[in-house]
């Protein structure tokens, strides 16, 4: 129903709730109303929402959708009562529908709205008991919760920024329990096919929400479910059995094939929101050394993770290092993962245990492509090789040597991919002392503590590691000086110094 006046429709929406409130005589006032739903103007849609989210909650807990009619009994030998709780649950079926297609609206608050009234229904459903529900035998909606999922797993809207709404429900232990149930049917229903960049990104977003209460004793107890199915109770509230289908969720999604949009945000989030919580990290071996072999940002972001199962689950990766000092090359001093790519190269390269011949290789590679870095990522190799030379002391001969005096003399093979055959151990640091003369005063600064007795203390690199050109521009604009530099020869006219070589080549009238 359109209405050129959303003012008098609002009105007309909240004048026709009311009367459904008043008497069961007035329940044709709800025809109106869905009527109403069918307008495209947000106001009046927003004001339909409403009144389905006051109305239906009341008939949910009244018991007036509640059908114990045989299913071989006639329409006509119904009596009025059970004629009008027919009717009622078809209504209710209607605008359940119409929420479902409300959910995917181009306005956000239309979208939220309607997840928040189907929420509310569910929670209404999942109070009664199974002998009243509109399902009947059933104690957790699952019919109605199924549609809510596959709505916000769409194929063709990115619903992201509805999702995080989503994520309060999932604290109650029986909806997360049947989520990851209904998530894990599609995906594994995806596998059979090429799935869109929209639903895969739906889904690692969906994903993303799960989390876990920190329970000790591993019973969960916090339940929408009034009434609970005894013979899945068991399952619902154990701590073990929710991580299981977890682990399960998340492996399969992982051998989908994910844009590249979607593998960066699941490397991202992979090691502080999933890990933790499946039955076993090692799960994860094969798509992360997959991903550590694919280079680039996939190989920086793959790192934190498969750090965890080096370090903490005993991972064996023989070629992790050769992997590592292939990633120090001039593109990750532009990555915007940056800050984490050398904390965790710092960490990796902390072991006192390591060959020298290898520190100094990452060192000297380090080096090399600072020649090419911008100022403000100076600013964290010059250190960062610095606490290399100073944690490894074997590798001091590098700032001990002489420059050489062509680059050919330079024994250090760039191309070489092993980094105890490089042959870095055999060359020098001259690069720190090319950065010496470097234009900025804090890069040039840093070099030359090179060339200073090392300390026993290291840089600490957490302050620097997102330093930014703006970070370097207000460090300058700070510092107060007397006199301002200025030209040796005022200027006179656009070519008027007498070494302007433009002289030769142009004359100005």
């Amino acid at each position: 129903m359109e209405d050129s006046d959303p003012t008098c429709a609002v009105a007309q929406i909240k004048n026709k709730t009311q009367q459904c409130f008043e008497s069961r005589k007035n329940a044709n006032c709800l025809l109106d109303i869905i009527a109403y739903s069918e307008t495209n103007n947000k106001v009046v849609l927003l004001a339909c929402i409403r009144s389905f989210h006051k109305l239906f909650p009341r008939y949910l807990s009244s018991g007036e959708l509640f059908l114990d009619i045989p299913n071989d009994l006639k329409e006509k030998d119904l009596t009025k009562e059970e004629k009008y709780k027919v009717w009622l649950k078809e209504r209710y079926n209607d605008v359940v529908g119409k929420l479902i297609q409300l959910v995917h609206h181009e306005n956000l608050n239309v979208r939220e709205l309607s997840l928040c009234t189907l929420m509310k229904f569910l929670s209404e459903e999942a109070q009664l008991p199974a002998a009243k529900h509109t399902q009947p035998r059933t104690h957790f909606p699952l019919t109605l919760f199924r549609r809510i999922v596959h709505a916000l797993t769409s194929e063709s809207i990115d619903l992201t920024s509805l999702i995080g709404r989503f994520q309060e429900y999932l604290s109650h232990d029986d909806v997360r329990y049947h989520f990851m149930k209904i998530l894990h049917k599609q995906v594994t229903s995806k596998a059979q096919k090429s799935a869109s960049d929209t639903v895969l990104t739906n889904i690692v977003t969906l994903l993303e929400q799960i989390s876990f209460p920190s329970n000790e004793t591993g019973e969960l107890d916090q339940m929408m479910t009034k009434y609970p199915d005894s013979e899945n109770t068991e399952k619902v509230r154990s701590l073990d059995e929710h991580r299981k289908l977890f682990t399960n969720v998340w492996i399969d999604f992982l051998q989908l094939k994910l844009p590249n949009s979607v593998y960066k945000k699941v490397l991202t989030i992979l090691h502080e929101k999933v890990m933790p919580h499946l039955t076993n990290p090692l799960y994860l071996s094969d798509f992360l050394t997959a991903s550590y072999d694919v280079g680039g940002a996939i190989s920086l972001l793959a790192l934190n993770s498969l750090f965890i199962l080096v370090h903490k689950h005993n991972l064996d990766y023989p070629d992790f290092y050769e992997k590592l000092y292939a990633l120090f090359e001039p593109s990750v001093l532009h990555v915007k993962y940056r800050a984490r790519f050398f904390y965790l190269a710092d960490l990796f390269l902390s072991s006192t245990h390591l060959p020298a011949a290898m520190v100094a290789a990452f060192a000297k590679r380090l080096a090399r492509i600072s020649l090419r870095a911008p100022a403000s990522s100076l600013t964290i190799t010059v250190p960062f090789i610095y606490n290399l030379i100073n944690r490894h002391p074997n590798c001091k001969v590098l700032i001990h040597r002489e420059t050489p005096v062509e680059l050919q003399e330079d024994p250090y093979n760039s191309e070489e991919q092993n980094p105890v055959k490089s042959k870095a151990i055999e060359s020098s640091l001259w690069e720190l002392k090319t950065l010496q003369s470097h234009f900025h005063p804090d890069v040039a600064k840093k070099a030359q503590r090179i060339d200073q007795p090392l300390s026993k203390e290291e840089i600490q690199l957490g302050d620097i590691l997102e330093t930014s050109y703006n970070d370097l521009y207000v460090k300058e604009t700070r510092k107060k000086v007397k006199y301002a530099p200025t030209n040796f020869n005022p200027p006179n006219g656009i070519m008027g110094l007498p070494s302007d070589k433009l002289n030769l080549c142009w004359t100005l009238d």
